[in-house]
């Protein structure tokens, strides 16, 4: 059990949080860069991404590429 507590607030911890921040902020950057997305889009997708930032940041890149096709 210490083994797997000790991964995770080392390694792994420190590997999560920076998939984690980069997720996070290379998606509020494009939501909030693009023009394609109204006003009102934009606001629920930051809060989204704030609220539950991996499944919200993911959902956001994934919603992105369909639309684009």
């Amino acid at each position: 059990m210490y083994l797997i507590t000790s991964a995770f607030g080392g390694t792994l911890g420190l590997i999560f949080l920076v998939v984690w921040l980069t997720l996070s902020l290379y998606s509020l950057v494009n939501i909030l860069r693009t023009h394609a997305i109204n006003g009102g889009s934009k606001i629920l997708w930051v809060v989204i991404i704030i609220v539950v930032p991996i499944v919200g940041s993911l959902t956001y890149l994934f919603w992105r590429s369909v639309k684009t096709l």
